[in-house]
């Protein structure tokens, strides 16, 4: 790659000048706030060009004379100065007034001047961009980037307990669109390549750019486009403000904190050295109320077929949150033609989540034995059922109750509590993620050519350490009886509490108290889960002036080069027993001097644990505010059972470890990516209205991946096997800008993108159960997803703030990613099934290898066929979208209502996928934004309505088992009131609406998730003391 950018930089030589001058400077308004994306022009010239996001701009190759420049910003007064170059570089700074008609609504509240920045932003772009301010961000009730990305035409966010967390751009799912923090893209920790944006707070950027039709110079990853996060940089004038606040939670009913700090100077002489840095502190607690369930065909007693749950499983959670964010921005001007920039950054983000459930399980088709039985048929008595007729094969009746009503039918579940923690001081089940990226560039104008170079590292970790996890089982021994009348809330009676455990001890001995009102443990374990993506990019760009003048042509090209090293392992899962009873140990002891084998669980002592459950036993529901039918109610606390034990790999005095499990060391996977990349684009202009963009970008993949041929049953993981892929790819693009007139834009592109397959998807594992027959793997020659897209977009530019605009796009999407199952005899996958002599060769525990051995031998013997699923490519999807845009305000209205500002766009998506082939996953058909503001001299109000249409997320093997996020409704709204110029207070308050998380599977009534987190409230200070 070196070779390659030293390649390019040598082209350049050739077209260096050093007889040829610079004009520079920096375009600021009254407030000395920049302002990116402002017209500047050489009236004699007939030349241009438009600042950058810190304001700044530079005029290359002008020749000595006196000129006269004119700048031009949308809702600002024109501007001109003359500037007279002589032999030297010159510099003009322009400080731009708004105009009188937007002075008034300003010289306070600053709304409309952040509207106006993201405005000339749009406008100026070559791109097809939409833009949101760091100002519009605060102005809208937003607690992360997320949530304000939701507000621009085209995308929708999905949640996590409430809030955003990722990201979809124009109907395609988030792992086809790439996430920037200045430019360097983030990869995703988990099994695909989307990137949760939870850890990054709002406060952090100074501007977001989502970028819909790409130009040559951009990642090609980004069929749905490209979210760049554009942080703080350093300011015009010195810059310090302070924020605290502090909200609630409906839900839990718990007060939140949060706090922000921002600095920004220039230093030295003529300003050379500039710094921003900030500090930013988020607390939240929450909660949530859930239930969930998959449904399935199930013939009934009365021999009829209805579509019926498998399970019901009822999650209360409570939760702590913590946002904390540093970044530091340094820029030096060595010079005119030469800036050098630092920018560093570290985001962590801290979920601990008290989570308990209550599982009514084993209730669907493959379990008749646990539905009603008939009289005389009660409890354990041996069933034969050959035909699954539900008539004894022996007795010739009915063994189920041939009146359970389907629409209330009774159960004798498997019921289960799970309650999860963990070790740390919080006592819960912890989410730790973190982005570190650390970048240094460099600007450098050399005669003609200004050549830009950047090197970056950037990583993202996601753990889950020390995670504990309780479970209870109660086998067919209460029953329960379901109602299915509205299949959108599914509720079971409330008869499964755990009661009177002290009573059901009293009059046993310790040894023999292995269960507890029908309860007993069935897991009590800890879990260890890591993953992390680490890249290394460098970077170069030269842009080369061919032609000047009203037809200009500027060449640029470059080089990438990005390194990316990832891993998701599971480091340990153990499981825990408690110890023997001290009075037993002598006995226990002599069986095993004597050789015996004694059964552990007859010399446990459990009162110790039975009685620590009770005492530290709560009812989970009344811990959340809400009104519920899914109650866990009594249940251990997450900080008893978080508590119980401490050592992983070790007993302690009331436990003891009694396996650790090698399975789900199966499902680990390393990857190492190289990612080599040239590109060229000529950018022509055709007099003051015309401009074309005409180039291509080349990327070429090398990946290595590692995974485990893994057999299930014999529980033990051989050595790591490795896979090698290669793939070019060829990216033209075609852009157009027209603006016939200065409120009117008028753009077209063709692109060409890709998805590079999901990170697990291109590993070499294969996991084998012999026993269920049933095989997974995954696809070291899956190929990337392509798609040709092309976009035509009209803006009119009305007033001062307003815009309305209408474009539609296409997209032609080969190789997208599906899930296939099909059927495979044993003879094809006698490979990935070890033999039992292979694996007591490779070590593994002859007394698992023996259970194994009979299973192995039984499929071999016979070539029974397994049940495979692994990824692949599908056929090609077309999507046709259309997309609305209309913001302005309504001075024509009567006062006071000549204050409203409507903000409002809409986008619809057409899906056409050829009959026989797989849906397209992650498209939603409707969205639409709306937010009405009302904006005085001393404070404004706003309020924010989201919808976003279902649209579906998991492919099943049919129709039935395909699973949607359903329609969704958010209302949101915030106050801005301010006492003086300085001094603002703020609150805002989300999900007005109460709208749950809901997903559906097969059709709309059957509800396949439905998460309720309540509203939540901020109230707080803004104080800018420079």
């Amino acid at each position: 790659m070196r070779r390659i950018l030293l390649l390019l930089f040598i082209t350049a030589i050739p077209c260096i000048s050093f007889s040829q001058s610079l004009i520079t400077g920096r375009i600021i308004d009254d407030n000395n706030l920049i302002l990116p994306g402002a017209t500047v022009k050489i009236e004699e010239l007939s030349r241009g060009t438009v600042s950058d996001q810190n304001g700044n701009y530079t005029l290359i190759d002008v020749p000595n004379g006196i000129y006269n420049l004119t700048v031009t910003y949308i809702g600002y007064e024109v501007l001109k100065q003359s500037v007279n170059v002589a032999g030297q570089n010159a510099k003009a700074n322009f400080k731009l007034k708004l105009t009188d008609n937007n002075l008034q609504a300003v010289v306070v509240t600053g709304n409309r001047s952040a509207t106006l920045k993201a405005l000339n932003q749009q406008k100026n772009s070559d791109r097809i961009v939409n833009v949101i301010s760091a100002d519009q961000v605060g102005r809208f009730p937003d607690p992360n980037i997320g949530d304000a990305l939701k507000r621009v035409p085209g995308i929708y966010v999905q949640l996590d307990q409430g809030e955003a967390s990722l990201v979809s751009i124009r109907g395609t799912d988030p792992s086809k669109s790439t996430i920037n923090i200045n430019g360097s893209s983030i990869a995703g920790t988990g099994e695909n390549r989307a990137v949760g944006i939870s850890a990054i707070p709002a406060d952090m950027v100074q501007s977001v750019e989502v970028t819909k039709a790409i130009t040559p110079d951009m990642d090609g990853d980004a069929i749905g486009g490209v979210v760049n996060l554009v942080t703080r940089k350093a300011p015009f004038a010195r810059l310090l403000s302070v924020t605290a606040g502090t909200g609630y939670s409906d839900i839990v009913q718990k007060p939140a904190y949060n706090a922000n700090i921002v600095f920004g100077d220039r230093f030295l002489k003529d300003k050379k050295l500039g710094v921003m840095a900030s500090v930013s502190y988020y607390q939240q607690f929450l909660g949530s109320d859930d239930h969930q369930t998959t449904w399935e065909d199930v013939k009934w007693v009365d021999q009829q077929t209805y579509f019926m749950p498998r399970f019901l499983n009822m999650v209360q959670n409570n939760l702590e949150r913590i946002r904390q964010s540093y970044t530091v921005g340094i820029d030096y001007k060595l010079n005119a033609k030469n800036t050098l920039t630092f920018t560093g950054i570290y985001n962590k983000y801290n979920d601990w989540r008290k989570i308990s459930t209550l599982k009514v399980d084993d209730i669907g088709a493959g379990y008749p034995k646990n539905w009603q039985r008939a009289a005389g048929w009660e409890g354990n008595r041996k069933i034969t059922d050959a035909n699954n007729d539900y008539i004894d094969d022996v007795a010739g009746e009915y063994y189920l109750n041939v009146k359970n009503d389907p629409k209330h039918p009774v159960y004798q579940p498997e019921l289960e509590r799970h309650i999860e923690g963990g070790l740390n001081n919080r006592n819960g089940s912890q989410i730790i993620q973190k982005i570190i990226n650390f970048g240094l560039e460099g600007e450098h104008i050399l005669g003609k050519v200004k050549v830009n170079w950047k090197g970056s590292y950037l990583k993202n970790v996601t753990d889950r350490p020390d995670v504990i996890e309780l479970e209870l089982e109660s086998e067919n021994e209460k029953s329960v009886q379901m109602d299915y009348t509205k299949t959108r809330f599914i509720k079971a009676n409330n008869g499964f509490e755990v009661e009177n455990i002290l009573e059901n001890l009293e009059d046993k001995p310790s040894y023999r108290a292995d269960s507890a009102d029908t309860w007993y443990m069935d897991n009590f374990t800890g879990t260890d889960k890591r993953a992390s993506t680490s890249q290394y990019l460098a970077q170069l760009d030269i842009s080369v002036p061919l032609v000047e003048g009203k037809f200009g042509n500027i060449l640029k090209f470059g080089g990438k080069y990005r390194g990316l090293t990832l891993k998701n392992e599971t480091t340990r899962r153990v499981r825990w027993t408690p110890q023997i009873d001290p009075a037993l140990r002598a006995q226990y002891e002599a069986e095993l001097a004597a050789g015996n084998k004694p059964k552990v669980a007859d010399y446990v002592g459990w009162t110790p644990f039975w009685s620590g459950f009770a005492n530290n036993s709560t009812n989970i529901s009344k811990t959340l505010n809400i009104e519920s039918d899914y109650n866990v109610g009594n249940a251990g606390s997450s900080a008893w059972i978080s508590n119980l034990n401490k050592s992983y790999y070790g007993d302690t005095e009331d436990f003891m470890l009694n396996r650790v499990y090698q399975d789900v060391l199966g499902n680990n996977y390393y990857g190492d990516e190289a990612i080599t990349a040239g590109y060229i684009m000529s950018t022509q202009n055709f007099g003051e209205k015309l401009s074309l963009i005409l180039g291509g970008r080349v990327e070429h993949s090398s990946v290595k991946y590692e995974g485990y041929n893994y057999n299930v049953r014999a529980d033990f993981i051989p050595a790591k096997q490795s896979t090698k892929s290669e793939f070019l790819n060829f990216m033209p693009a075609f852009l157009a800008r027209y603006a016939p007139a200065k409120n009117q834009v008028y753009r077209f592109a063709y692109t060409s993108t890709i998805s590079r397959p999901n990170y697990k998807d291109i590993s070499p594992y294969i996991s084998v159960n012999v026993r269920d027959k049933v095989i997974s793997q995954g696809n070291p020659d899956i190929k990337p997803t392509l798609s040709n897209n092309f976009d035509l977009l009209g803006e009119l530019y009305t007033g001062n703030t307003g815009l309305v605009s209408a474009g539609v796009y296409f997209k032609n999407i080969t190789n997208y990613r599906i899930l296939s199952r099909d059927l495979v005899p044993f003879s094809e996958v006698i490979g990935a099934a070890e033999s039992p002599e292979s694996l007591l060769e490779q070590g593994a525990n002859p007394s698992t290898v023996a259970s194994y051995k009979t299973d192995y031998d039984k499929l071999k013997a016979s070539n029974g066929n397994l049940e495979r699923t692994r990824p692949g490519n599908g056929g090609t999807a077309n999507i046709l979208g259309m997309e609305f845009s209309f913001q302005q305000g309504l001075s024509f209205l009567p006062e006071p209502l000549n204050n409203l500002t409507l903000y409002s766009n809409y986008t619809h998506n057409f899906i056409f996928v050829k009959k026989g082939e797989p849906k397209l996953p992650g498209t939603a058909k409707d969205i639409l934004n709306l937010s009405l503001a009302y904006e005085v001299k001393k404070f404004n109000v706003r309020l924010s309505y989201n919808n976003t249409s279902d649209f579906v997320t998991i492919l099943g093997t049919d129709s039935k088992g395909d699973v949607y996020y359903d329609k969704a409704h958010y209302l949101d709204a915030s106050v801005n009131y301010f006492f003086t110029p300085k001094l603002s207070l703020y609150v805002t308050a989300n999900n007005l609406l109460n709208q749950d998380q809901r997903r559906y599977q097969y059709k709309p009534e059957y509800t396949y998730s439905s998460l309720y987190t309540g509203a939540t409230a901020t109230i707080g200070l803004k104080l800018n003391l420079y």
